[in-house]
């Protein structure tokens, strides 16, 4: 009952924000449409949505949103876990509103997804640096349904010189496999975020914030049809656990845990206004979270493994507007490491470590009615992972370039249409793979080895996308849209491995999307 009043609540201040907008006139919904085909200010858009500090300077004060679209994926480009093909259906509505002295954002969506051809993964998709979990060596489909909710608030106080804000995001999920071994997979997560800070000479801005959440994974594995559990039957159907990143071993009695998730987190703010200088945001994140895998039942508590993630994030956004330019420039810096307790040994197994830093450079030029977006962004990007029982240890690092353009323009009758189109080349850098013989198995070979070969391989593609949108009942501008991925391997180091990613995988998006 308790999650169905916040669901309750933070959909009724998404929906609050939206019926603001809706008594605006059209040209506030071709507003909102210009500004999201706007790439530097919907790069800040996105930025502000990390707390509630930076909502009432870098969000519109009206804006809203409602997209519904269908997400198409296919190909064996992939990592092992993933899915051969992918099909997802969503609603996602956002927006922003003034009440009295307070700013208000609020996010609701829903996603629907169908994979097909998915192995060793009943997992949610979404923890995963995980160090425990089932999985099955045959290919099952999986049904997912996840909802999440958001909202942030910010207030001045002390004549617009201190600011306080409040942030809550709610997600609920619902997992399971169509066919045998058939895995269900329940989670929600909840975090809550509380900033302060304080305003010198109308142009510095410092703060801070604390972070808490908590959550919880339920998982469990069954069969339909009860001769499939059979070792001696049907081995190929037994349910295995990976616990670190060695081999995976069989599982077929007592298939059912929980993971317990408890967060805590702070944040450290810095804004710097300057109309010769432009704008300047600054964001230092840490949280601290700890995972328990366990099962409780009448026997009793049996705890299986604890894990312990640490994650730091650095976010820089410069912002410069000119005559009729305007440009922002984000640079990032993440960082997680991980290191678990297996009970089986009372000591640590696993060790997990990735990092990545990222510069993008957004150019919007204007002349009149007519809008071009300039993009060019290099992002290294790098993951370890270590298994003291086994010796295992795997890195990989690679480069990934990607630069685009797009164009949009408004015509007469508050019409507008654009395209965009972007090329991305991937490379590998040092990367390094110790697994001993003796510990070669199927995990090691469908999933260790596999992803190793597919992030040390060189790989080109590119992203088409073109929309058109034309006002409707007076108050909407709406709008199709449509999208095209193309990713395809060039180059693979030579290796002996029996399974290896496929040659390339493809993408498609349609979307409906009406702007109050």
């Amino acid at each position: 009952m308790k999650k169905l009043s916040l669901l309750i609540i933070f959909q009724c201040l998404c929906l609050f924000c939206y019926s603001q907008s809706n008594n605006e006139n059209a040209n506030q919904s071709l507003s909102n449409k210009v500004f999201n085909a706007d790439s530097v200010s919907k790069n800040a858009f996105e930025f502000a949505k990390l707390s509630p500090f930076n909502i009432r300077k870098l969000i519109p004060l009206q804006y809203s949103n409602i997209s519904v679209g269908f997400n198409y994926d296919k190909g064996e480009l992939m990592e092992a876990q993933n899915a051969g093909k992918i099909k997802n259906t969503y609603i996602k509505t956002e927006g922003s509103t003034q009440l009295g002295s307070i700013f208000l954002y609020g996010l609701f969506s829903y996603h629907k997804t169908f994979e097909d051809s998915t192995m060793y993964n009943h997992q949610t998709r979404n923890n995963v640096s995980t160090p425990y979990y089932f999985g099955s060596p045959i290919n099952v489909s999986y049904e997912r349904a996840v909802y999440n909710l958001s909202a942030l608030a910010e207030k001045n106080l002390l004549d617009k010189n201190l600011p306080i804000g409040l942030g809550a995001d709610y997600r609920i999920g619902n997992h399971f496999s169509t066919n045998d071994p058939r895995g269900s997979v329940s989670d929600f997560q909840f975090n809550l975020i509380g900033t302060l800070g304080y305003t010198f000479f109308n142009r510095l801005k410092i703060g801070t914030a604390y972070r808490y959440g908590y959550g919880q994974e339920r998982f469990s594995v069954d069969y339909k049809n009860n001769s499939y559990s059979q070792i001696v039957l049907l081995p190929a159907y037994n349910n295995y656990l990976i616990n670190g990143y060695g081999e995976a071993y069989i599982k077929n009695l007592e298939r059912d845990y929980n993971n317990d998730e408890i967060r805590n987190g702070f944040d450290a703010y810095i804004n710097f206004e300057s109309g010769n200088f432009g704008n300047l945001y600054f964001l230092y994140s840490h949280i601290a979270e700890n995972q328990n895998y366990l099962r409780s039942n009448s026997s009793g508590r049996f705890n299986f493994n604890r894990y312990h993630l640490d994650k730091n994030s650095f976010n820089l956004l410069w912002l410069k507007n000119f005559r009729n330019k305007k440009l922002s420039i984000n640079l990032n810096y993440n960082n997680s490491k991980g290191k678990d307790l297996n009970y089986i040994y009372l000591a640590n197994n696993y060790l997990y470590n990735t990092e990545q830093i990222g510069l993008r450079n957004i150019l919007t030029m204007q002349k009149n009615a007519t809008r071009f977006n300039y993009t060019l962004a290099v992002n290294k990007s790098g993951e370890q992972r270590k298994d003291g029982l086994t010796g295992n240890d795997v890195e990989y690092n690679k480069l990934d370039l990607v630069g685009g353009m797009g164009f949009n323009k408004t015509f007469a009758k508050e019409k507008n249409w654009g395209i965009d189109i972007n090329a991305i080349y991937s490379l590998p850098l040092n990367s390094s793979i110790n697994v001993p013989e003796i510990n070669v198995g199927q995990f090691t070979q469908r999933v260790i080895y596999y992803d190793y070969m597919f992030n040390t391989s060189t790989k080109i593609g590119g992203n088409l996308s073109a929309d058109y949108s034309f006002p409707a009942f007076n108050q909407i501008q709406a709008g199709i849209k449509v999208g095209l991925t193309y990713l395809e391997r060039i180059k693979m180091p030579d290796t002996n491995y029996i399974y290896l990613p496929g040659k390339d995988r493809f993408s498609s998006n349609i979307s409906l999307n009406l702007y109050f």
